[in-house]
């Protein structure tokens, strides 16, 4: 199954380098937000007008949408992928977290995404990502 992952180029490399293995699921737990680690965002909506990445939503430092990496689920793996709406009632998740974007586009992955599954890096200003990355 061919799905996205949207990252910023500071992390780009350490995914090329050790896979998707920093993702979380914000939860809500106790009325104080927390973390569950382990959980890698992906989205089957390649554009990289992402809604969850409006400036409104974070005060990150950086744009989390500058590089889209295409990534292949093999079919070994499928059991640890889940369809965001299929599951985000099973989970402590955050409550709010459908109001950020297209949530019928996301998936969630439990583990760690290896290198070899990313396919390919796009850069949102056009160039090769792998290429690009090479040169740097």
């Amino acid at each position: 199954m061919k799905l996205y992952h949207f990252t910023s180029s500071n992390h780009v490399q350490g995914c090329l380098r050790d896979g998707i293995t920093l993702g979380m699921m914000p939860v809500l737990q106790d009325g104080k937000i927390g973390v569950i680690p382990g959980w890698q965002w992906l989205t089957a909506n390649p554009s990289f007008q992402q809604e969850w990445a409006n400036s409104e939503f974070s005060f990150l430092p950086y744009d989390r949408t500058e590089c889209r990496l295409t990534v292949v689920i093999l079919k070994s793996a499928r059991k640890n992928l889940f369809r965001w709406l299929d599951i985000c009632d099973k989970l402590p998740a955050y409550p709010g977290l459908n109001d950020f974007g297209d949530p019928e586009n996301w998936y969630v992955f439990r583990g760690r995404i290896k290198a070899g599954w990313i396919r390919k890096v796009d850069l949102k200003n056009g160039e090769n990502g792998r290429q690009a990355m090479q040169n740097v």
